[in-house]
């Protein structure tokens, strides 16, 4: 009989081991950075196109390769970096295994250019699938040039869970920022689809993050210098004002190495207590440095997952560090300079502009409230909704209260509690609606409408606001921009990463455009995950940043039209994000609680 265990052919292992080094194209560009910062490179070119599936360039002023070791280079588990077991301990670069070229190679159409600096003339290699079909010399500049077309032609299944190509361009582009930040002594250039996204000058690391990340930042920055011998730490964290309400800005390197380490991320994060509140996470660009000796970086072919021969040392001198630089003087909050406003029509029927002005809800003519109010009033909506709410409308006032009325309670029984709850009495209890999530309810169930009109109204800024962006945040606007547009955002754009918001939603009173914008492209990239549907993720992240807030204190005609609009909502039930907007508490809970039955 035949045997059943087989050599596997080269080719084979070689596109095996790639399913395991070259996930997606952002992990390609990895690998070909690690190698040009290994060969000790101060400028490095990155050119991708079409996400990376059509062409990813990386372009290095290295030490160069001699033709022998050029073609050495592509083959597998082939490497200048380590001899012997003991080096595979005392590991002082970022790449080692000797897989990555090979891998790459196998499923793409690979170019190499290289030369030394002090050759006369330098080496040109082409593989296809793996295999070397010419190598020539070539004349040129000292550094390395490798090319990658086409990547998983020959693997089309592989292929073709890539996702879209802006989506796989933002892949690369979180990638490329790790590197930016953790050598900000290389230039790093980056061309996408033949446009320039930025060129980096070598900086200091807080001027670097501040390149990287946007400058919002500047001003905001806390460094950490902290040698404890065994384990040093250093680089920069975000203060109050800093926080944001979604992950991302958070890198964390060990030994110049970005890594992934849910442990040592939680020791940043409890380090700041109760400094920033629950729900936003900090800035952090941290440096740990250690003994190669006392940590493996061989667990995983990626290398992102490292081990320790002490975490828990690692972890409480990382905690330490963070906290002695928050105790520092550096963490007096700044005070956010006031952006210039809107104009904004001030509501009618109330004499002085209120904190939150709901223009939105405003009543603007009796006919238009008339139009409002019989949201419930036919039998179907009374029975979906159990009567209930028909008899909450009822106990508000029809007209707008006039300037001076005094009191509230003895016209109608709603209240604000602690500006955050809406309470009113019923004839079954009470029910109390929480203001931010029905506003929100209402806000998303409107943009929604607007996406399927022409008509979308605006607002012009009396002072336009300019916002830099980086490049993963322009990307993320080039997705929302057309759905924005059509709730009411007048944005248009500056000159690479920059955008211009010229104006808002009409209706809506935007004390800063560009803190607006940020946290809705913050919000759209944290749902972006639970959804696919970028209609809807824009949406809630609308009327989640653009809702008024818990602490906002609202007039009685507010609380009423936002009830009022409210329950003439599809599902006024239920915020988008599927938190409770009304909570009804029967008679006989309250009586049982009072022990009256």
């Amino acid at each position: 009989m035949p045997n059943k265990i087989q050599i596997l052919s080269e080719d084979l292992t070689n596109k095996i081991a790639a399913g395991e080094v070259v996930e997606r194209p952002a992990s390609v560009v990895k690998e070909l950075i690690e190698n040009a910062i290994d060969a000790g490179s101060d400028e490095i070119s990155i050119i991708v196109r079409e996400g990376g599936k059509g062409l990813i360039q990386v372009v290095d002023n290295g030490t160069g390769m001699s033709r022998d070791d050029a073609i050495l280079s592509l083959q597998r588990h082939t490497t200048s970096k380590i001899a012997t077991y003991d080096d595979l301990h005392n590991i002082h670069t970022l790449g080692f295994r000797g897989e990555a070229l090979a891998s790459i190679a196998s499923v793409s159409r690979l170019e190499l250019k290289t030369m030394q600096h002090d050759a006369a003339e330098g080496t040109m290699i082409k593989v296809d699938s793996g295999v070397i079909e010419d190598v020539v010399s070539a004349g040129g500049v000292r550094g390395t040039s490798i090319s990658i077309k086409n990547l998983f032609f020959n693997t089309p299944a592989r292929r073709k869970f890539l996702k879209r190509d802006e989506t796989e361009y933002r892949y690369i582009l979180n990638f490329i920022n790790r590197f930016t930040l953790a050598y900000p002594q290389i230039r790093f250039t980056l061309y996408n689809n033949d446009q320039k996204i930025f060129e980096l000058a070598p900086a200091e690391l807080d001027e670097r993050i501040i390149q990287v990340l946007g400058k919002r930042y500047q001003g905001n920055l806390v460094e950490i210098n902290s040698d404890q011998g065994i384990v040093a730490v250093n680089g920069y964290i975000g203060n109050q004002d800093a926080a944001r309400k979604s992950r991302g800005d958070q890198y964390l390197f060990l030994n110049g190495r970005y890594i992934a380490n849910r442990a040592l991320n939680h020791a940043i994060v409890a380090a700041y207590g109760t400094i920033i509140p629950r729900g936003e996470f900090p800035l952090y660009t941290a440096f740990i440095e250690i003994d190669p000796r006392r940590v493996d970086v061989n667990v995983h072919p990626s290398k992102i997952e490292v081990k320790f021969a002490d975490e828990r040392l690692v972890y409480d001198i990382l905690r330490r560090s963070v906290r002695a630089a928050l105790d520092s003087q550096h963490m007096i909050p700044s005070i956010t300079p006031f952006a210039p406003q809107p104009l904004v029509q001030p509501l009618r029927g109330i004499g002085q502009q209120t904190q939150i002005p709901l223009d939105e809800f405003q009543r603007s003519s009796p006919e238009q409230y008339e139009r409002l109010v019989p949201f419930y009033q036919g039998e179907q909506r009374q029975e979906v909704h159990q009567h209930q709410p028909s008899v909450l409308h009822q106990q508000l006032p029809r007209q707008p209260i006039a300037e001076g009325t005094q009191p509230i309670h003895n016209r109608v029984h709603v209240w604000q509690i602690h500006n955050q709850y809406i309470m009113s009495e019923i004839k079954s209890g009470v029910v109390i609606i929480d203001q931010h999530v029905a506003h929100e309810r209402i806000l998303y169930e409107k943009a929604l409408k607007s996406f399927e009109l022409n008509k979308p109204a605006s607002q012009q800024l009396l002072f336009p606001q300019v916002v830099d962006l980086t490049p993963e945040e322009m990307s993320l606007v080039k997705d929302v921009l057309p759905f924005l547009e059509k709730i009411g955002f007048m944005i248009k754009g500056f000159g690479g990463n920059t955008v211009v918001i010229e104006g808002v939603p009409s209706g809506m009173k935007v004390r800063s455009p560009e803190k607006i914008l940020n946290e809705i492209l913050d919000d759209y990239k944290k749902n972006k995950s639970d959804s696919l549907d970028i209609r809807d993720n824009v949406a809630k992240s609308y009327s989640c940043k653009m809702a008024v807030k818990a602490g906002d204190k609202l007039t009685l005609e507010e609380m009423n039209s936002l009830i009022d609009q409210l329950f003439a909502t599809q599902s006024p039930y239920f915020c988008p994000h599927g938190r409770p907007v009304i909570i009804n508490i029967s008679i006989e809970e309250l009586d049982k609680r009072f022990g009256r039955i």
